[in-house]
């Protein structure tokens, strides 16, 4: 079992009156990151519910101050896993905060539908989210020497960073235990929360998406593909981020004609799961998709660091109408830095557009220096 990152994090970060809420897409571990949780904290004052079982559904959904009241009244924390699947959850734990706001509670949910919907509507400043992701680097690595850390790579790019698939022996293991997730799970809560005219369309266009990671999507091209609106193929986009399936970054401009302002670029929170979408699992010398590949993990990665340190850092990319373009742009403090990612050794050149404009050269990470990159 390895120890999640985010188990110290949540506790160090309890604050009176708040609402901790870990989102993070199914298997992914937020179970096991509660019995963490539980661990350091000691489990004789904790009330647990889940969202999967009638009984803890019949017991929180109400609004009923006093029946809260009874249920947690003796008890310092409460934990709440799925707790999605629970309707009127929001209100349930808007009464009992504000009944008792020295209490810990701790949920989580595997989709943000309809938790962050009705967190906004009654948890409005009274709630503190986190994500947990597929491992790390960092917690798949713990106890390694750095040299022993790129050994790691190759699985972590084809197989990607659920926990269970570095419990299986084999190969063929791992790719059935993925395909189940995407056959099974993937899209569950989409489906349970959300009314779809063609629910078939939404894996249709995760695997369009997986075929495109690095690249800037067009909504009308996906919307020809799967002969739907555009409208209907940015929903689809949506429910697939807020399911903690794909995210996006957005390109960056200072407002200059050449530069590309809109344009968007998806990129998974698991390998395992884009390659699993695509039935591609081979290693990664020879793969013509190894530069996506790279670019996604390296991408991932980064979003992990930062989330889990806290940094606040807005990440774009940028292109320009000509075609040049930088991978990654990170803002912080209004400062910019710039990033090139290649999976050979060779050291990119900055485009001279860039460099005028921000007086900045990009830096190239390969597989000489990606641990500077994301530890």
């Amino acid at each position: 079992m390895y120890k999640r990152t985010l188990s110290e994090i949540i506790i160090k970060s309890f604050k009176e009156g708040f609402v901790t809420i870990i989102y993070g897409a199914r298997r992914v571990g937020k179970t096991v990151l509660l019995g963490q949780i539980r661990k350091i904290i000691g489990d004789s004052d904790i009330l647990s519910f889940n969202g999967d079982t009638s009984e803890s559904v019949d017991a929180l959904n109400t609004n009923s101050e006093v029946k809260l009241t009874k249920l947690v009244e003796n008890h310092g924390t409460i934990f709440i896993d799925e707790a999605q699947k629970i309707p009127g959850i929001s209100l349930a734990l808007k009464i009992i905060i504000d009944k008792f706001p020295n209490k810990h509670i701790i949920v989580t949910g595997s989709s943000s539908l309809q938790l962050a919907r009705g967190s906004h509507e009654s948890l409005t400043g009274r709630n503190q989210s986190f994500t947990l992701f597929p491992l790390s680097t960092t917690e798949l690595s713990s106890g390694f020497q750095s040299f022993q850390i790129p050994a790691l790579l190759e699985t972590q790019l084809v197989f990607g960073g659920y926990p269970h698939v570095y419990a299986l022996p084999t190969i063929e293991e791992k790719k059935k235990y993925l395909a189940d997730i995407v056959k099974d799970y993937l899209f569950q809560d989409v489906l349970s929360l959300e009314k779809l005219d063609r629910p078939e369309n939404l894996k249709r266009l995760a695997t369009l998406l997986a075929f495109q990671i690095g690249k800037e999507a067009s909504l009308n091209e996906l919307a020809n593909t799967l002969d739907v609106s555009v409208k209907t193929v940015s929903r689809y986009i949506d429910l697939l981020e807020k399911s903690f399936i794909i995210f996006h970054i957005d390109a960056h401009s200072s407002n200059m004609r050449k530069e590309i302002a809109k344009s968007k670029k998806y990129y998974f929170y698991d390998l395992g799961i884009r390659n699993a979408l695509i039935e591609q699992f081979h290693p990664p010398s020879g793969r013509p998709d190894i530069g996506e590949l790279w670019e996604n993990f390296l991408i991932i990665e980064r979003v992990k660091k930062h989330e889990y340190s806290g940094t606040q850092v807005t990440m774009r990319f940028w292109r320009t109408y000509e075609m040049a373009e930088i991978d990654l742009v990170e803002i912080k403090d209004g400062k910019l830095e710039a990033f090139e990612f290649k999976w050979n050794k060779e050291i990119s050149r900055t485009p001279k557009a860039f460099k005028d404009t921000y007086s900045i050269e990009a830096k190239t990470i390969n597989r000489n220096n990606y641990l500077e990159f994301i530890f």
